[in-house]
């Protein structure tokens, strides 16, 4: 049985990956891809179970206060995480992966990313009622609507036909497409700030860390502050390209 896993690992990895997908959440995935594939079970019908999975997590962490609850909520976040890691591996592994399968997976991503903010912010709400908590919570869903709109433009063969810049095709797990940016990365200064941003707004490489040491708010005001800060980058770089006079 680890013979098999280690060798579906090997054969649906991905070269280019985060650490925290090499070490962690890949691997568990290989070991769920495997009993998998020999069933009936596609990868589509794998992307669609990570969203009850994070709907229950995203539950919890609102309908309990205590350290423990929260542990418990990240961790079926971080489950629903693997299971959007094996929908992926899965479809590599029976070769049948699809550009309807990987606009399926960003979408999950983006209604999970909703939920996420949504069910943090009232967490952090409810011992004391603090209306700020609720107000950074609308502020947050703002802004990773336009995050997701900004991705989703930049990705169209429109823009890319009006810029001669190449067309972005799919997302696969979370955190790619926002961080696809709407301009070609170059070596500056900035390299440093654009790299922590990826992690951040990569949640599930540390969200469980954040929550063990119970300051969930901190992950709340990090991650909405670095897609706003995508967010503004990439609508910045949309008026560059597309303001100039032709």
């Amino acid at each position: 049985m680890l013979r098999a896993i280690a060798d579906a690992y090997r054969r649906t990895s991905k070269p280019k990956d985060i650490l925290w997908n090499k070490l962690v959440a890949r691997p568990l995935a290989a070991a769920l891809i495997v009993p998998l594939a020999r069933t009936r079970v596609t990868p589509n019908q794998v992307t669609l179970a990570t969203l009850p999975v994070f709907l229950l997590g995203a539950a919890v962490l609102i309908a309990c206060p205590t350290w423990g609850a929260l542990v418990a909520g990240v961790a079926l976040l971080e489950l629903s995480y693997v299971l959007d890691c094996a929908d992926g591996q899965l479809a590599r592994l029976k070769g049948t992966s699809s550009p309807v399968g990987a606009h399926l997976d960003f979408l999950m991503d983006e209604l999970k990313a909703f939920v996420l903010v949504g069910a943090v912010a009232i967490r952090l709400w409810r011992p004391g009622h603090d209306p700020r908590f609720l107000i950074e919570g609308v502020a947050g869903a703002v802004v990773l609507a336009s995050a997701i709109s900004l991705t989703t433009f930049v990705r169209r063969p429109e823009y890319a036909a009006a810029t001669g810049r190449a067309v972005a095709h799919g997302a696969g797990d979370y955190g790619e497409g926002f961080a696809a940016a709407a301009a070609p990365r170059r070596r500056s200064p900035l390299a440093l700030v654009e790299a922590i941003g990826r992690f951040v707004v990569h949640y599930p490489s540390y969200i469980l860390f954040v929550a063990l040491a119970n300051r969930i708010d901190l992950f709340l005001h990090a991650y909405v502050a670095m897609n706003a800060a995508y967010a503004a980058r990439s609508l910045l770089a949309i008026g560059r390209a597309l303001g100039r006079a032709r």
